[in-house]
């Protein structure tokens, strides 16, 4: 029985492999957005609900074991 080989395409592609076509007018600069500071302090209220002291964050860390890596 003879030994099929792997197809080319299951090996890694690279990036600098790529024939990509250049563009001509260069990367597009984005439009300035100018959102309300409200809106995104309402946005990442429900995140901020009852966030931990520092006290806190350091009790649970009080038995830990120091990465020996």
């Amino acid at each position: 029985m003879e030994e099929k080989t792997p197809p080319n395409a299951s090996q890694p592609s690279y990036p600098a492999d790529f024939d990509l076509p250049a563009c001509p007018e260069g990367p597009a600069p984005h439009r300035p957005q100018f959102i309300d500071p409200r809106i995104v302090e309402a946005h990442f209220a429900p995140l901020m609900k009852n966030p931990p002291s520092a006290e806190e964050r350091w009790a649970r860390k009080k038995d830990a074991t120091p990465f020996t890596g």
